[in-house]
């Protein structure tokens, strides 16, 4: 996992595309997101994963439900603007009125089963079943657990990942489906991996987080992670990288040197990964086995300023 100077230098790399704090600035700068989820069994999903990214920074977030979810997600936050759609005959056309205004997509939270549902965002979200909508798509960032990792290799490459039973070996599982899928992988377990398309390191985040395993921490992984990705992506010339041609083969960040080439990805990867284990850190030394991740969603602010802002 990053150490030391290696986890300085991911550090700083975020540290140099988070937007400033300006008088000046206008509404929507710093991000506008739209999350896409919400059914009327799972209205709390989306809720995480939008307030996730209102609180790593972003200026507006839309969220795209069914229409039975939408009262409930409206009630939990006048911040959210709230579209009921998701079930709706006419999504397609709906989502692209809206789609240009965006600046990046979390798409899943609380999606639910119904097939009409996922019929309507099948080719933005039918990955499990049908991998080649999303493949060759560079600027996406799959967050699978492991269950859900273990399906998606199967389905992608026809072997079985769990086959492989030590953590480094399921990393550079991870690389290999990175490579033939050409997206990048934020691989969700004991350590968070991060995986880009032809990379020669893998990235890790072992940060100790909590021992609660409380539903809705995967999904303010995604909602600090969307904003963070569109800060990365917008300012990736910031990074500063130094591109090294030698030795193409995956390493782990332990391995690699400090001049290796870091994506967007996996700088936002680790940063947003390295925000929701401290959080989750600090609210369960307060609140013990009692901690849920409605409490998670108000230390996001203080940690963010104490990993990034000092």
């Amino acid at each position: 996992m990053a150490m030391g100077s290696q986890h300085t230098q991911l550090i700083q790399a975020f540290k140099k595309v988070i937007p400033p704090l300006l008088f000046d600035a206008h509404k929507g700068e710093a991000g506008r997101i739209g999350v896409v989820g919400g059914s009327e069994e799972y209205t709390g999903a989306p809720i995480f994963a939008s307030m996730a990214a209102f609180r790593t920074g972003a200026d507006l977030v839309h969220v795209f439900c069914t229409s039975s979810a939408a009262i409930p997600i409206k009630s939990f936050s006048p911040d959210l603007i709230v579209h009921p759609i998701l079930d709706s005959t006419s999504f397609s056309d709906d989502m692209n009125k809206w789609l240009p205004r965006l600046h990046a997509l979390v798409i899943g939270p609380g999606l639910g089963r119904d097939k009409m549902i996922l019929s309507n965002v099948e080719h933005l979200i039918g990955v499990l079943q049908k991998p080649d909508l999303i493949k060759n798509y560079e600027n996406c960032i799959l967050t699978p657990n492991a269950i859900e990792f273990e399906r998606l290799f199967e389905k992608v490459t026809g072997m079985k990942s769990k086959d492989q039973e030590k953590e480094k070996d399921k990393a550079h599982l991870a690389q290999n489906l990175a490579d033939t899928m050409r997206v990048n992988i934020l691989m969700k377990g004991h350590l968070d991996t991060i995986a880009s398309p032809d990379s020669s390191q893998l990235i890790h985040c072992g940060i100790d987080g909590s021992p609660r395993r409380c539903g809705g921490q995967g999904d303010l992984l995604a909602g600090a992670l969307v904003a963070a990705y569109y800060w990365t992506v917008k300012n990736q010339d910031k990074i500063g990288n130094q591109s090294s041609n030698a030795d193409k083969s995956p390493k782990t960040i332990d391995q690699q040197s400090s001049t290796s080439k870091l994506t967007p990805a996996q700088v936002a990867g680790y940063a947003a990964s390295t925000l929701i284990r401290t959080s989750c850190q600090a609210i369960f030394s307060k609140l013990g086995r009692s901690m849920i991740s409605a409490d998670v969603l108000k230390e996001i602010g203080p940690t963010f300023n104490k990993l990034f802002e000092k």
